[in-house]
């Protein structure tokens, strides 16, 4: 038996789905940008300087990076979907702890208890997947 109650569940459902359905926008949205924009910033400008040229790749850094992190939390968002009728949904997956329903609804993908995720992001700073 699951310790989260059925509208627990439902209220972290319904927040899982209005984060996916906003980060789906989100990457769409930046994927339209990208096309329109992607060689306006150099190619459209025969004047341009390098300056010009170093600021239109960091800003497409910057949106390709921005895509990358959407994409990756839609995929832990779907992962969470599908982890979200298991009995062990909501449990910390370090200290095997209670994740508050609070802390669900608001980061549905969740995997840590505060306390575990605050110690998984100082020993594990500036490795990749490090925020969850």
């Amino acid at each position: 038996m699951s310790h989260l109650s059925a509208a627990d569940l439902k209220t972290i459902e319904t927040a899982l789905q209005e984060r996916s359905e906003a980060l789906r926008r989100q990457v769409a949205a930046a994927l339209e940008e990208s096309g329109q924009t992607q060689y306006a910033a150099v190619l459209g400008r025969s004047s341009g300087d390098s300056s010009d040229e170093a600021l239109a790749v960091t800003l497409g850094d910057l949106s390709a990076a921005r895509l990358e992190h959407e994409l990756r939390q839609l995929r832990e968002l779907d992962r969470a979907r599908q982890h979200l009728k298991e009995e062990d949904f909501g449990i910390c997956a370090d200290c095997g702890e209670v994740i508050p329903v609070t802390r669900l609804v608001a980061n549905p993908a969740a995997t840590r208890c505060i306390a575990c995720q605050e110690v998984f992001e100082k020993t594990h700073a500036g490795l990749e997947h490090g925020s969850l």
